[in-house]
């Protein structure tokens, strides 16, 4: 009499330390008092289809960028200045790719049409170009603080191979609510440029709310600490009396 039995059973192969999930028959012979063994052809098949699988992932989740990659971030020192006053701009271009980037070339150009440049022969691999300068608006309203662009190339002396990138706006992350109905998006890409008393009266507004924020945050934080303490020397004003009284 035969008895056959499916079962999944860890062996090892060619050799390896390594151990791999088949699905194998066993089939044991009473009469020999033996086993015997064969293996499911379709394991076989999903097993080495699942080996690719998982080559090919592990070659790709450590695949580098070999071309050179280059990011670019702007801010201003300032997101609203008092007329007749400067704010600072930098533009910082870092390159992310394994490649060195060539001919790099950093523009900027203002609003009344001036242009800001700089620019690196060669870009290495983590190493930044800056570019920085200073700005006195001379008009109120909102000056225009627009996108940097740079161009470089992948190849050295190669002008076919240039590429451009671009940088973020600056304050795109931002919104603001001023309760004076002013959209938040008209801050995107702009430096407010204010008369004296209304940078004042914003940035006031602004101390007050910081410290409304810090009251609001404080006291129902430290509310049931206080509650604790009173209630701990409550109890310890009973234990001394306590202690008084059987004396």
């Amino acid at each position: 009499m035969r008895v056959r039995v499916r079962h999944p059973f860890f062996v090892c192969l060619s050799g390896k330390t390594s151990a791999h999930l088949l699905l194998l028959s066993f089939t044991f012979d009473f009469a020999r008092k033996e086993y015997i063994l064969s293996m499911n052809k379709r394991s076989i098949f999903s097993l080495v289809i699942a080996l690719a699988l998982t080559v090919t992932l592990a070659q790709s989740s450590v695949e580098t960028i070999t071309d050179p990659f280059l990011i670019v971030s702007k801010h201003t020192s300032s997101d609203d200045i008092v007329l007749g006053t400067s704010f600072d701009v930098v533009v910082e271009v870092t390159n992310q790719g394994q490649s060195p980037a060539y001919e790099v070339e950093v523009v900027d150009v203002l609003e009344d049409g001036t242009k800001k440049t700089i620019r690196a022969e060669v870009l290495p691999f983590g190493k930044p170009v800056v570019l920085r300068y200073t700005v006195t608006p001379k008009v109120l309203g909102n000056y225009l603080v627009g996108v940097t662009r740079v161009t470089y190339n992948t190849v050295q002396g190669d002008s076919s191979s240039q590429r451009v990138a671009m940088s973020n706006f600056i304050r795109e992350g931002e919104a603001h609510f001023l309760s004076e109905g002013v959209d938040d998006e008209s801050f995107r890409g702009v430096v407010s440029v204010l008369t004296r008393e209304r940078y004042d009266r914003l940035h006031a507004k602004y101390v007050k709310e910081i410290i409304s924020y810090i009251f609001l945050g404080l006291v129902p934080a430290f509310f049931p600490y206080a509650l604790y303490s009173m209630n701990v020397r409550a109890e310890a004003d009973v234990l001394v009396r306590k202690t008084k009284k059987t004396k």
